[in-house]
């Protein structure tokens, strides 16, 4: 069968097909949605009023914590930042040593390795005839 013949037959079986419809509840929701306010309240304000309640009072715990440990921090947190800072301290001397040099030469053979692939990809690409045209 010629394929110019099989598309007049699908053309033709398809137009014959019935027109599929639309659910009648379509058009009630459709207006419904385009009634509705444009700018309808969202975020905290659409939470239910207990959640709301339990929001603000857990930022007002937060803040009344962060206000005591600014005007009388315990000796626990003050040694707990010392140690983060001499922990913080550490770590830039590894990286600034030992990470960072290695990390500039390991980008370049990534990079390096990279156009090598690409390289290996257009050579077989070419050498094989491109991609299937069937």
């Amino acid at each position: 069968m010629d394929p110019a013949e099989v598309d007049r037959l699908l053309d033709r079986e398809l137009a014959d097909l019935p027109r599929p419809r639309a659910p009648r509840t379509l058009l009630p929701r459709v207006m419904a949605a385009a009634a509705a306010p444009a700018h309808a309240a969202t975020g905290w304000f659409t939470w239910p009023r207990a959640w709301q309640a339990a929001s603000v009072a857990a930022a007002l715990a937060v803040t009344a914590l962060v206000a005591w440990l600014a005007m009388a921090p315990p000796a626990g947190v003050v040694n707990a930042a010392q140690g983060a800072g001499q922990a913080l301290a550490v770590v830039r001397v590894l990286w600034d040593v030992l990470v960072q040099p290695a990390a500039v030469y390991l980008f370049v053979i990534g990079i390096l390795f990279t156009l090598a692939c690409a390289a290996a990809w257009a050579a077989l690409d070419a050498a094989l005839g491109g991609a299937s045209q069937r």
